[in-house]
């Protein structure tokens, strides 16, 4: 194994969620969401992220906020080599204050922004067709939240969790704390009419003020130049283009054949780290649904690459300075989903060793300066044109 191996990291089978009725087990998520112990955790990486799949009518979570960490919701349907078919409905609740939010109804590949120190939840999973999917990206320094409560006063209190830590009752039994096992999310028992009957107070106390609607973004169909072997369009998110004040991007391709994306000269982006998020389509079966070989060429330098390969579902990390060159699918035996995350969208550069006259020279670009942007040059920018 070469050294550069390392950076691909496989996702784990969290299970986790097996009290969470109403969802999928087992789930993705890797980087920094270490509080259940078991997941994928990536030094010195500021986000986390996930799949998180509701498989009937429910809702998820309760009135908090984020003290430090924008909040991100992608929902789309469960089958995303078909992302743009899906039949769903979520109604998001984002707000002021926990007693009185705004209540947004999606039925389209969507993204939501929670800011740091907003008010959100519960999400209301209204329509379910097999699967409903929640990507969820915490971008900030922390994802402690807090709770408002109404004490034995009737004066509102604040709880505050830190990460791994919970202070606030179990909702089943006040004299436990919480430990986020999900019962009090989803019970088996309850039927769609309870959900509806929970859902009520937040419908009638709603407020109509559309303060936060610009949070609320439909995912854009973007027309690509990757190939045939791609889907198009495929789905994007344009980061701050798209929503003021959000600094991630992604783009969600669709790959259906064996295929090579980028050129082949080497390149590295001193900026900024990129990942390389690679699942089956089908996210209620994202192990399942993943039956491919996949190569990314890395190097320490434009000199020395060498080939990562894997043929199970996970991400590649590639630090600022490391080079890439080529991903290449060598089989594929479904499509696959690769998703290119970026966690800011300032311009970038980008390194480039290529062949002048015999000999190996050193080309510098930026965004700006790509006039005629080749496939891979297309990979380098995403969705930046």
């Amino acid at each position: 194994m070469n050294r550069l191996d390392k950076l691909f990291h496989p996702f784990i089978k969290t299970h986790d969620k097996d009290n969470w009725y109403g969802y999928t087990s087992p789930r993705m998520n890797f980087f920094n969401d270490t509080q259940f112990g078991d997941t994928v955790a990536i030094p010195d990486v500021p986000f986390g992220t996930g799949f998180l799949v509701a498989n009937r009518v429910g809702t998820m979570d309760i009135p908090h906020i984020h003290d430090g960490a924008h909040n991100f919701f992608v929902f789309t349907g469960a089958n995303l080599d078909r992302i743009f078919e899906a039949e769903f409905e979520v109604g998001f609740c984002i707000g002021d204050s926990a007693q009185s939010m705004e209540i947004y109804h999606i039925t389209k590949p969507s993204i939501v922004c929670a800011p740091a120190g907003v008010f959100h939840g519960p999400v209301y999973f209204k329509k379910v067709v097999r699967g409903l999917n929640t990507m969820l990206f915490y971008v900030g320094t922390t994802n402690g939240r807090v709770y408002p409560r109404v004490n034995e006063n009737g004066t509102e209190e604040w709880l505050y969790e830190k990460e791994g830590t919970f202070s606030r009752p179990c909702i089943k039994d006040e004299s436990k704390l919480c430990t986020f096992c999900g019962l009090c999310f989803t019970d088996p028992n309850q039927t769609d009419e309870d959900v509806v009957k929970y859902m009520e107070p937040f419908y009638k106390n709603a407020s109509a003020a559309g303060k936060y609607k610009h949070c609320i973004l439909e995912l854009r169909r973007d027309e690509h130049k990757l190939g045939d072997a791609v889907m198009n369009p495929r789905c994007v998110f344009k980061g701050n283009a798209d929503m003021k004040n959000t600094g991630m991007q992604f783009s969600i391709n669709i790959v259906t054949k064996p295929c090579v994306l980028g050129d082949a000269e080497p390149v590295s982006n001193g900026q900024i780290a990129e990942f390389l998020w690679f699942s089956g389509c089908d996210v209620v079966e994202p192990w399942d649904s993943f039956d491919a070989e996949i190569e990314v060429m890395l190097g320490e330098d434009p000199n020395h690459m060498a080939p990562v390969t894997f043929t199970e579902p996970g991400v590649i990390a590639v630090p600022p300075g490391t080079w890439r060159s080529t991903v290449t699918v060598k089989r594929l035996g479904k499509p696959v989903c690769f998703i290119p995350f970026y966690t800011q969208d300032k311009p970038r550069y980008k390194l480039t060793q290529k062949i002048a006259d015999g000999e190996k020279v050193l080309v510098y670009n930026d965004e700006t300066t790509i006039k005629n942007p080749t496939a891979g040059d297309e990979l380098y920018l995403q969705i930046k044109r």
